[in-house]
C-alpha cells in the first residue's frame, strides 16, 4: 500500500505537472510544499498568488495558503478557487517563526527586524518584550526578509521568518518565537 505522499508523487510525475506556490525558496509556501510532496522535485516559484493562478491554467498544479488558524483567511481567494478551479488535497503546516541573523550577531544588538506584516503581529509581544526599539521593516514575505538579511549583511539587522529559511540564506536562529496559541496555516493543492 502506498503512502499519500508517494501518491502525490505518483501523480505529478505521471501528469508531468509542476507545482507552483509563493516565493522565494524558503518561504512557508515552499517548506509546505516540501512537506506535502515528500521533497523538493517540481516546484516552481511565483511571485504572487496570480502568478500561481496563471500556471494552474496553464496546465500546472498550484499550492497557496488557504487559511490560517491566528490570522483567518490568508487571501481572500476562495471564490477564485471555488470558481474556476478544483482543490485536490489541503494539508496544515504549523508556523514556528525564530528571530535570524547573520553569524556572530546577538540578539540584544538588533535594531532593525524585517519580515511580512503577519509575522510582526504574531511577534508583536516578543518584539515588544525583547527588542522594543528595533525599527520594524515590512517585506512582501518571511523569506523575503531572510533573503534581504543575507544579501545587504548589514550589522544589527535581523530577519523574522521559519529556522529552516534562516538555513537557506546562512543565516543564524538568534531566538525562537514562543506561539501563545496553535498558530497553523492550512495550504490547498488545487488543479484547473
Amino acid at each position: 500500500m502506498m503512502n499519500p505522499s508517494e501518491f502525490k508523487l505518483i501523480f505529478i510525475m505521471k501528469n508531468k505537472k509542476k507545482v507552483y506556490t509563493l516565493g522565494p525558496k524558503g518561504s512557508f509556501h515552499h517548506l509546505s510544499c516540501v512537506v506535502y510532496l515528500g521533497g523538493q522535485q517540481e516546484i516552481e516559484f511565483c511571485e504572487s498568488f496570480a502568478g500561481v493562478f496563471e500556471a494552474v491554467r496553464a496546465g500546472h498544479l498550484g499550492w497557496i495558503a488557504l487559511y490560517n488558524s491566528l490570522a483567518g483567511i490568508v487571501e481572500n481567494h476562495e471564490n477564485e478557487i471555488n470558481k474556476n478551479f478544483t482543490l485536490l488535497d489541503e494539508m496544515d503546516y504549523e508556523v514556528k517563526l525564530c528571530i535570524c541573523s547573520l553569524p556572530d550577531t546577538d540578539l540584544k544588538d538588533l535594531v532593525k527586524l524585517y519580515s511580512h506584516e503577519k509575522a510582526f503581529g504574531e511577534s508583536k509581544r516578543y518584539i515588544t518584550e525583547k527588542l522594543p526599539k528595533a525599527e520594524l521593516i515590512r517585506c512582501p514575505s518571511t523569506s523575503h526578509a531572510a533573503e534581504k538579511v543575507s544579501k545587504d549583511k548589514e550589522k544589527n539587522t535581523g530577519a523574522i521568518c521559519h529556522a529552516e529559511t534562516a538555513k537557506f540564506y546562512g543565516l543564524e536562529n538568534l531566538s525562537s518565537i514562543p506561539n501563545k496559541r496553535k498558530n497553523e496555516t492550512s495550504f490547498g493543492l488545487f488543479a484547473g
